[in-house]
């Protein structure tokens, strides 16, 4: 017999249909007479075919991703293009470039009728150049990007890793400066209508020093999601009326989430005993909750460092940051300090905690619906979002959340084909490429760009609450360190908060031992210009505020 191809099984099986359908019980897609015969809206001359609405996922050369495109061709007519780019990734994200998407439920006229690709069948259908992805844990993920950066191994065209790392890699010359490139290509990151929120927000995602290093293919802004199905029950808020001695309502600032942590810890609505902080609080994933819990302090920010490049951390803010982080961990769950993102999402899908600011695709895989209608958690139809939250100064509140890991890209100083490695990049980080795989639930890439925020595909992934507070929580976000030092900074001061959790030191010792490891790091860093970047870090810090 035959045997059946990828394609043709989905455009035959209703079974295959169901099994991938991604969009937990949403839309049936069918072609419209408007697509001419090879799939494409007029005018346009690339991208995803299949399903409907992937009119809106297409380009042609005045376009982002088809300017991509035309100059593949054109490299490859030169003899500049490689059969195969290998790209190193976070096996968690892999899923949004290789599995196809959308897959749409079968209906009254049967299966899919073609079935939608993945983004690697696009370009590799467009360019002939295969793109072999390797997946390593997020945690260790950068570990192997120093490894054959330091050894010229020369195993990977494309690195990616946290954001924050970027200065690290630049610093280890392991990255390739692609100024010449967008110059060349004008890639839409900053594009008003589609790109980042704000042109700050392109030369933080983008930039280093002032030059294009990096991809942006995340959106890992701490958003603060809650159980809302449990606030609005009246037993609950009557409780909570009675023992704190106000109305339960979403938090503005970190007084009131303490208090709400306080509260929930040990109470049983239903589903057990809870836990009231659902922060992440472990060795390198708490330094988010810290980070954003310390940039709240002063008016509008409190950065961690002085105009002159000194660390703030043994000043009287910042120790009373750390006493507050460190106060918090009493209302955490057991174990939380052994928590990835993962087992954190947990405790929110099987209704543990009440409260969280985490990563966006929390959303994505615990509330919504499985293809035989089976909820996806506990916690499916009960969760909402709300603002980040801060400190009042008088009548202003300053909610501010921060950029943590977020996935980026880099192309390897060590690739033989750079500019092919570029250009593979430009097209998957492009509006068009990237919203249609922001959407795709097979793995975290999370929307952070306008046009993701207008893609009913993303919302259905990611519902409605978090397509309007996202994008409110990225204009308040602060940076984390990530310029030249940045691995040994973040390791310091983790090391000695832990420590204080663990009850092994005060966290006003902690942050005065943490004080001296980032003075003798920033000494060692000068020579790599960390003080100018630590400057220059502080124009990416927002001013909004608010007026109660």
């Amino acid at each position: 017999m035959k045997k059946q191809s990828r394609r043709d099984f989905i455009k035959t099986s209703a079974a295959t249909a169901l099994a991938l359908n991604g969009i937990g019980g949403g839309a049936y897609f069918w072609p419209t007479e408007a697509f001419a015969a090879d799939g494409y809206a007029p005018g346009m001359t690339g991208g995803p075919t299949g399903f409907e609405g992937a009119e809106r996922f297409q380009y042609n050369n005045t376009m982002s991703e088809g300017r991509a495109i035309e100059g593949i061709q054109k490299l490859k007519a030169q003899g500049k293009v490689p059969q195969k780019l290998t790209m190193l990734l976070t096996d968690g994200a892999i899923g949004q470039i290789t599995k196809p998407f959308p897959v749409g439920k079968v209906g009254p006229l049967g299966p899919f009728p073609d079935g939608a690709p993945s983004a690697k069948e696009v370009w590799e259908r467009e360019t002939g150049i295969e793109i072999d992805i390797i997946g390593a844990p997020a945690e260790d993920i950068f570990k192997k990007v120093m490894q054959d950066v330091t050894t010229s191994g020369g195993a990977f065209d494309i690195y990616t890793g946290p954001w924050n790392s970027t200065g690290d890699l630049v610093s280890s010359n392991g990255a390739v400066n692609c100024d010449d490139y967008v110059s060349r290509y004008n890639p839409d990151w900053a594009d008003p209508e589609r790109g980042t929120p704000s042109p700050e927000m392109e030369k933080l995602l983008y930039t280093y020093n002032g030059s294009y290093y990096t991809f942006s293919l995340d959106g890992d802004y701490q958003t603060w999601f809650y159980l809302k199905g449990i606030y609005e029950r009246e037993d609950v808020k009557e409780a909570f009326r009675k023992e704190v001695g106000y109305e339960l309502d979403v938090p503005n600032t970190w007084n009131e989430v303490d208090a709400i942590s306080k509260f929930f810890t040990g109470k049983d609505f239903g589903n057990g005993p809870m836990y009231g902080n659902g922060n992440l609080m472990s060795p390198f994933w708490g330094l988010a909750t810290f980070y954003a819990r310390f940039a709240s302090m002063d008016f509008p920010n409190f950065y961690f460092f002085d105009e002159d490049g000194n660390p703030n951390l043994n000043t009287e803010l910042g120790i009373q940051a750390a006493e507050e982080h460190v106060r918090s961990f009493e209302w955490s769950p057991p174990d939380a300090l052994t928590f990835t993102w993962a087992e954190a999402y947990s405790t929110m899908w099987n209704l543990q905690i009440p409260q969280t600011a985490i990563y966006t695709n929390l959303v994505k895989f615990g509330d919504g619906y499985n293809t035989d209608g089976s909820p996806k958690s506990k916690a499916t139809g009960m969760i909402s979002a709300h603002l980040p939250v801060g400190r009042k100064f008088g009548n202003q509140l300053n909610r501010r959340s921060v950029l943590y890991y977020h996935i980026s890209a880099w192309i390897s100083s060590q690739s033989k084909y750079p500019e092919a490695a570029y250009l593979f990049m430009q097209w998957l980080s492009s509006t068009r490429t990237y919203t249609w795989m922001a959407g795709n639930p097979g793995g975290y890439f999370d929307p952070m760009q306008r046009a993701n925020f207008n893609e009913p595909l993303v919302e259905a992934t990611y519902h409605k609450y978090s397509m309007e507070m996202i994008p409110e929580t990225i204009a308040r976000s602060v940076p984390s360190i990530n310029f030249g030092g940045q691995t040994a900074l973040d390791n310091a001061l983790d090391e000695e908060l832990q420590a204080a959790i663990t009850g092994q030191k005060s966290a006003k010792d902690a942050m005065e031992s943490a004080q001296g490891k980032w003075e003798r790091i920033i000494r060692k860093q000068k020579r790599n210009g960390i003080v100018d970047a630590i400057k220059a870090s502080r124009k990416t810090w927002p001013t909004i505020v608010e007026t109660i």
